[in-house]
């Protein structure tokens, strides 16, 4: 019984070395020796019990401030749910990233990266506010709704300072930046729509995101209100934002028996990838089929046609979201728990 009571008294508190070292059956110095990279001063078998006993009892190093939790490190955390190895190479994650970058820069803080792909919920994309390396973070998330809330909701939990991009999350410590994604695919749809267009598909990668989420929610929006219902056939979520992910998506859309006239691209680099393999397959565009895209990156106005699209200001929402929650952090100013960006409907010749 007293052996119960000290493991609920242990988990009522933050675990500390001499927890670890007790449940591992192992002096203090040899759990120190571990967490601070000196797995050789001890046998692999030591190291495991360790690390098991770490994990056990949710003990994670304190590296910044040696436990004194109130103690600033001037560095903020991007942390980000993608399935793409390649990332940091998307040109929304780029705009973004500059537009943080820039005000992290002249406030004199530093900007420490970590991604993760949306899985099964983990703690290891927290890992930098778990050991307060970073007074506050900002979230980027894919993967499932419910997947994205457990990390919002944990990272409350952690006590976090956090500004999570493209998604609403109803908690004092959690602000948002957002663009106007709903109304943006809505004025898209309707374009189509007033150039003749009934039947019109919706193509995102494989993978959730919110934005995508409003897109169609946008989409569905300005079809109900012109009287055209939702044709399951015409929605389709496959491969990636890469290029080589439209090429799959068309062969999908092209094998219906009623294929589309026009399709709305959730992402520019896959309204480029459906632009050319549309022309390997000799279908011109826009005379046999419209093509948009979403976001307006820098290439979409040189494309052969160029690409009509939606200009969504991702630059301006970095260095939003960095003003708000460095001001929110060093009280310096009044900040807004929600900030939405509008978008602008970008008319060139795919559609």
């Amino acid at each position: 019984m007293g052996d119960n009571e000290d493991m609920t008294s242990t988990k009522a508190r933050r675990p500390t070395m001499r927890d670890v070292a007790a449940l591992a059956g192992v002096s203090t110095q040899t759990v120190s020796n571990l967490v601070n990279s000196r797995p050789h001063l001890m046998t692999p078998e030591t190291g495991e019990r360790v690390a098991a006993a770490m994990q056990q009892l949710g003990y994670h190093r304190n590296s910044a401030a040696r436990g004194l939790r109130s103690a600033r490190t001037r560095t903020l955390a991007f942390l980000m749910l993608d399935q793409d190895a390649r990332f940091l190479a998307d040109p929304m994650t780029d705009l973004i990233l500059a537009g943080i970058g820039d005000v992290v820069r002249d406030r004199g803080y530093a900007l420490l990266i970590q991604a993760g792909r949306p899985d099964a919920p983990s703690d290891a994309l927290l890992q930098p506010l778990l050991e307060h390396r970073a007074d506050g973070a900002f979230l980027f998330l894919s993967g499932a709704p419910e997947l994205r809330r457990w990390y919002l909701k944990r990272a409350t939990e952690i006590g976090i300072r956090a500004v999570v991009f493209e998604e609403v999350f109803d908690a004092p410590s959690v602000l948002s930046v957002t663009a106007a994604n709903r109304d943006g695919a809505r004025r898209l749809a309707e374009h189509l729509l007033g150039r003749g267009h009934r039947r019109i598909a919706f193509v995102a990668a494989e993978v959730p995101w919110p934005m995508v989420e409003q897109r169609r929610l946008g989409y569905h929006d300005a079809l109900s209100a012109a009287g055209i219902s939702i044709d399951p056939q015409l929605e389709r979520f496959a491969g990636t934002w890469g290029t080589a992910g439209g090429a799959e998506l068309v062969d999908l859309l092209l094998g219906t028996p009623e294929p589309p006239t026009a399709i709305m691209c959730c992402n520019d680099l896959l309204a480029l990838g459906v632009l050319a393999h549309l022309r390997q397959r000799r279908l011109r565009v826009p005379r046999d089929i419209a093509v948009t895209g979403f976001n307006d990156f820098e290439f979409a106005p040189y494309v052969d046609p160029p690409l009509t699209t939606v200009r969504t200001p991702g630059y301006e929402m970095g260095r939003e979201a960095a003003r708000n929650l460095i001001d929110s952090l060093d009280g310096t100013g009044p900040v807004a728990s929600h900030v939405e960006f509008p978008v602008e409907l970008v008319l060139r010749k795919t559609a």
